[in-house]
């Protein structure tokens, strides 16, 4: 096995769905967040968890993140999501964004399918937080330079080096879905929805599942909104019946 192939039982074994984010002003669909899960032996998908332990065994990350990345750009071609400039909004994990070979990794898998960079983004995930600010700063710098965007990931008051990850070139901030139905969290959320748009940059909301939860995020000047009040995560067949309707 090389160094850049997964586990193929593993990969035999994975399921990759979306869910739309949805522009809060007009419930529109701006991005789609790529979501990666592994089917149990009885075909029932396991939690998030299963993935992310995969991630995190050691010179997992990147393979594994690269194999999520083929996998939803082959289906981006065959769907023609292409034709409605869709973005994919892929989780990555700290190990892979500062692995040496993240960039020329993914510049390479993105000329190969022909898919523009800026249609690209990259989450930083929560379950690994940055502890060399260095190292993050010029990762993130990197990939802005590649073409790419980067939202900050579950973020909460803890988020370490939270004030100085905002000043480099990153395209979003999004709450954690523990902060969204969590009244005692809405003064963070308005001044960090406050921060992000003085700086010209959205903030989006996870876990909206109701309608007084919208509204209120709404209210806190939050730009977008990402929950099962608008979508549960669906296969491709799903998301182009959806997007390809509404074109």
């Amino acid at each position: 096995m090389s160094h850049f192939e997964p586990d193929p039982a593993l990969l035999a074994s994975m399921r990759i769905t979306y869910q739309p984010i949805l522009r809060l002003e007009d419930n529109s669909t701006d991005h789609v967040e790529v979501l990666a899960r592994e089917a149990g032996e009885n075909g029932v998908l396991l939690g998030p968890e299963a993935i992310v332990d995969a991630m995190e065994r050691n010179g997992h990350a990147l393979p594994l993140t690269l194999a999520i990345m083929r996998r939803a750009i082959a289906e981006y071609r065959a769907y023609n999501f292409a034709a409605l400039n869709l973005s994919l909004a892929f989780n990555l994990p700290l190990d892979a964004m500062l692995h040496p070979e993240l960039s020329q990794e993914i510049t390479a898998l993105c000329s190969a399918a022909g898919i523009e960079p800026g249609n690209i983004l990259f989450e930083l995930t929560e379950t690994s937080p940055v502890r060399d600010f260095a190292a993050a700063a010029a990762s993130i710098t990197a990939l802005y330079a590649a073409g790419h965007h980067i939202a900050l990931d579950d973020i909460t008051p803890d988020t370490p080096y939270l004030a100085a990850l905002m000043n480099l070139p990153i395209r979003a901030i999004k709450f954690s879905n523990t902060l969204t139905a969590n009244p005692t969290a809405l003064p963070f959320i308005r001044a960090m929805a406050a921060r992000a748009a003085a700086r010209s940059l959205d903030s989006i909301a996870e876990g909206i599942e109701t309608p007084t939860q919208l509204t209120t995020m709404r209210a806190a000047g939050v730009t977008h909104g990402q929950g099962y009040l608008f979508s549960h995560p669906m296969p491709a067949s799903a998301l182009g019946t959806l997007l390809h309707g509404a074109a």
